[in-house]
């Protein structure tokens, strides 16, 4: 299960990610990601909530890093990932993947935190 969308107006894609159910999964939500900052400017943000993420196979890593690198090339500037309060710490291979990519996101508990940090950052 995942969601992606973008908000032209704020500059930043939204990504939501859930329990995938297998590689073919997991290369669909790369190339939405990929086509949705497509439409978005350089130096867009991006928020992506975690909160329902369970860890994945490492072949899922592969997918993480790839696709955060395109988005790295098409303009990225600010990472924010919203992850659970207690619980599976998912977020971990994103952070690991995104170190290797060259970039650090701050990680926070809800949606709200994520929106400000970005807002803020933006000004």
């Amino acid at each position: 299960m995942y969601d992606v969308k973008t908000d032209i107006d704020k500059n930043r894609i939204y990504i939501t990610i859930g329990k995938l159910k297998d590689e073919t999964e997991m290369q669909s939500l790369a190339q939405n990601v990929k086509t949705e900052c497509q439409k978005l400017q350089k130096g867009f943000t991006c928020i992506t909530d975690l909160r329902k993420y369970e860890v994945q196979d490492e072949i899922f890593e592969f997918y993480v890093t790839q696709t955060q690198e395109a988005m790295l090339l098409a303009g990225l500037s600010n990472v924010v990932r919203v992850r659970r309060e207690t619980g599976l710490l998912g977020h971990f291979q994103f952070d690991n993947a995104s170190m290797d990519v060259g970039y650090h996101a701050e990680n926070v508990t809800t949606m709200e935190e994520a929106e400000k940090i970005l807002d803020n950052t933006a000004k």
